[in-house]
Parts: structure tokens; sequence; C-alpha cells
């Protein structure tokens, strides 16, 4: 027993570099790729999964940023040790 080729209409392929998005698709959010604001520079160091799960959710519950509770964090911190 011999496999039929598919047959494809010319609408349900896409070619390389011509591909179009649905008419109804939602458009993409710009900001998630977003570059850093003028004055930021990038500070990059790994954590347990534990822990990144953990203040990602703590940052979300509270209405902030990742960066701003580091920086809330950090000057809270400092405040504590007397600097």
């Amino acid at each position: 027993m011999s496999k039929k080729p598919a047959e494809l209409s010319p609408g349900l392929v896409a070619v390389k570099g011509q591909a179009a998005p649905a008419n109804d698709m939602p458009a993409r959010a710009t900001a998630a790729k977003a570059k850093p604001e003028a004055g930021q520079d990038p500070l990059n160091f790994r954590v347990s999964g534990d822990f990144r799960r953990e203040f990602k959710t703590y940052a979300a519950a509270h209405d902030l940023k990742l960066n701003e509770l580091l920086v809330k964090a950090f000057h809270s911190y400092r405040k504590q040790q007397g600097d």
C-alpha cells in the first residue's frame, strides 16, 4: 500500500520569506524586547529556579518591575545595615 502525497493548496503552505500573519491574529507587544532606558546598564547573574520564581511572583503580585523590586530590596538592605 503506497502513501498518496498530500494535496497542498497554495494558501495553506508558507513559503520562506513570504509568510504573513492571519488577519485575526493579535498584534505583538512591542515592549517585550524593548531596549533599556538611557542611563541603564545590564546586571546579569544566576539564581536558583525557586528564588527566581518567588522573586517574579512577588514582583507581579505587588505590581513592580523586576528591576524596581531589586532596587527597593537593595536600598532596604543598605538601610538595615546602616550604610
